[in-house]
């Protein structure tokens, strides 16, 4: 088992509880028994997700369906989930409708689900299925299915080029039966790089795109109910694109989750009810050492910026 069950006050445990334990803790803890670590409803908790993945403690990232079933997959959620792919961070995309939700119709339970591909000559068991999350074989839909493959490689997959770059082939094919589907987007390092619009039940198609430098690549499909707004009905896990001599660095958003974890450190010295004194520098600890990871690699990659007062440091000056 995993303790505490609960920690950190109102929203989640008791009133007045303290802060004792970090998500980035429970997630050795699940690693630890043979577990697979997914960070639900995400990016909330904004400031605690960020060291746990910058610390890599996560195998996946839950994409947040909001609270309606015609809302579709939170673009919200995309677009932090986007900073880390951005930064090389290779984290798989999966789908829930949350513990509490049922009470939501909107989420209903499969309203938005994960696919995980096995490779086939493995037997279909629950361990098969979470190395397939863990390796990024997956994509998140609220009815689309999708087949994406990159030179012939799956959702997950790394692939290397040499310094020139090169074209890389994009095979696609997707099928709803649930909601008609209305476009497909190719997203490259979070921006749309090729679109189409699709037939309603099912399609299927080829892209040729260069690649100059390290770049990530995902599918989403677009669909419509006839008397609701269009949604994203359903996202990849990318495929990484390892180009020689260039890493991935994005520096705003290496800014932004660098500030989420400066957060997280000022909640549990000023907001948060202290745990006791071991105990709260422990977890200070865990949060220091993300951010001296990231901290140290903007450095490393030239990248000066500004410090809150408690992380300002001399080479600032």
């Amino acid at each position: 088992m995993i303790l505490p069950l609960c920690s950190g006050g109102p929203d989640e445990s008791a009133i007045g509880d303290p802060v004792n334990v970090l998500l980035t803790e429970w997630a050795r803890q699940c690693r630890k028994q043979g577990g697979l670590v997914v960070l639900p409803h995400f990016p909330n908790p904004r400031l605690e997700n960020a060291a746990t993945l910058i610390l890599e403690e996560a195998d996946a990232i839950e994409l947040y369906p909001g609270s309606d079933a015609y809302r579709g997959i939170d673009p919200y959620s995309l677009s932090d989930w986007y900073r880390y792919l951005n930064n090389g961070y290779l984290v798989p995309a999966v789908a829930g409708t949350d513990k509490q939700a049922a009470r939501y119709a909107g989420r209903a339970v499969g309203a938005i689900r994960t696919y995980a591909k096995i490779p086939d000559h493995q037997e279909f068991s629950y361990q098969t299925w979470m190395d397939a999350v863990r390796t990024g074989h997956t994509f998140a839909t609220y009815g689309p299915l999708m087949d994406f493959k990159v030179e012939g490689k799956p959702m997950g997959s790394r692939i290397s080029m040499t310094s020139s770059g090169g074209k890389i082939d994009i095979s696609w094919q997707v099928a709803s039966v649930i909601i008609p589907m209305t476009s497909i987007q190719l997203i490259v390092n979070g921006e749309i790089r090729e679109a189409r619009a699709l037939k309603p039940d099912q399609d299927a198609g080829m892209w040729s795109v260069r690649i100059s430098k390290s770049s990530w690549v995902a599918l989403l499909v677009r669909a419509k109910y006839d008397d609701k707004d269009e949604i994203i009905a359903a996202h990849s896990s990318p495929v990484m694109i390892d180009v020689e001599g260039s890493e991935f660095f994005a520096a705003t958003d290496a800014l932004t989750i660098l500030e989420q974890i400066e957060g997280a450190l000022a909640y549990i010295e000023t907001i948060g009810t202290r745990a006791e004194e071991k105990r709260h520098k422990e977890m200070r600890l865990v949060l220091q050492s993300a951010y001296r990871r990231l901290h140290n690699r903007m450095h490393k990659m030239g990248f000066d910026h500004a410090h809150s007062v408690g992380t300002h440091h001399s080479e600032h000056d």
